[in-house]
């Protein structure tokens, strides 16, 4: 009998996806998942579709820095609001996100608590392409 109960409560924790939450801090890019995933678009020259793509309804996600991986912006509580738009004043910029993720498989999502700003997108890109990476503080939030 006891052995059931421990069985019983281990399966509530494996098939809970809330369970496995995880707090995180990530660096990363602001991206429309559609476009990055589909034509691979990010960045300035990508900003006023993913604002227009967002604005539509499609997933708004981090783009990691140095690991490529993209977490999808969700709500863990509220299903029924966009949590996208709350990063359309971040999108092609680079932030510091705090969030629970939950990963399952390859797919990963955050529900973002925090954010804030540290410096700009493009202007990462052309750092790391110079060679010349310095640290800059970014305008904050």
């Amino acid at each position: 009998m006891k052995n059931w109960i421990a069985l019983s409560v281990l399966a509530v924790l494996v098939f809970s996806g809330r369970a496995f939450a995880v707090e995180k801090t990530i660096k990363g890019e602001v991206i429309d998942v559609s476009c990055y995933v589909a034509e691979g678009a990010k960045g300035d020259a990508h900003k006023e579709c993913a604002i227009a793509c967002i604005k539509a309804g499609q997933p708004a996600g981090i783009l990691e820095e140095g690991t490529g991986k993209v977490y999808i912006a969700a709500k863990e509580e509220d299903h029924m609001k966009n949590p996208g738009t709350e990063l359309l004043p971040y999108v092609a910029k680079m932030v510091e996100v705090k969030g629970n993720v939950n990963e399952r498989g390859t797919v990963a999502i955050i529900d973002v608590k925090e954010i804030k700003e540290i410096r700009n997108a493009a202007s990462m890109t052309e750092e790391k392409s110079s060679g010349m990476m310095q640290e800059r503080k970014g305008s904050g939030y």
